[in-house]
């Protein structure tokens, strides 16, 4: 994805991993542990898009741009706007200068 100016990457986003602490009553306790800070922009689906992936897995997510890094993969969690999100899929661009597609899911407490 190279037609795409750099900067709308105007959002921050913390990226991190989940990390299990136990209380002192002994009951686990999963908690977002942030890694490091990432600039993202809005993406669009296209109307087709949108249809396409009706009916599927990927019905309620959102996608961002990012600036093409190794740094990412779908292990990791992202926090926009205080949501908590996973990565459900990365589109990687391998050129230096592109930009890579990162579709997220919303996560729920307690599921």
């Amino acid at each position: 994805m190279k037609n795409y100016s750099i900067a709308r990457l105007n959002k921050v986003a913390e990226i991190g991993k989940t990390v299990n602490h136990r209380t002192g009553a002994g009951i686990n306790i999963s908690t977002f542990e942030p890694t490091g800070t990432l600039f993202y922009g809005s993406y669009n689906r296209t109307v087709t898009q949108t249809y396409q992936i009706t009916g599927t897995d990927l019905e309620d997510t959102i996608a961002i741009v990012v600036r093409h890094t190794d740094a990412l993969d779908d292990s990791m969690m992202i926090k926009l706007n205080s949501a908590l999100y996973t990565i459900k899929s990365i589109a990687y661009d391998d050129d230096p200068n592109a930009f890579d597609i990162v579709t997220l899911k919303k996560t729920t407490k307690g599921a």
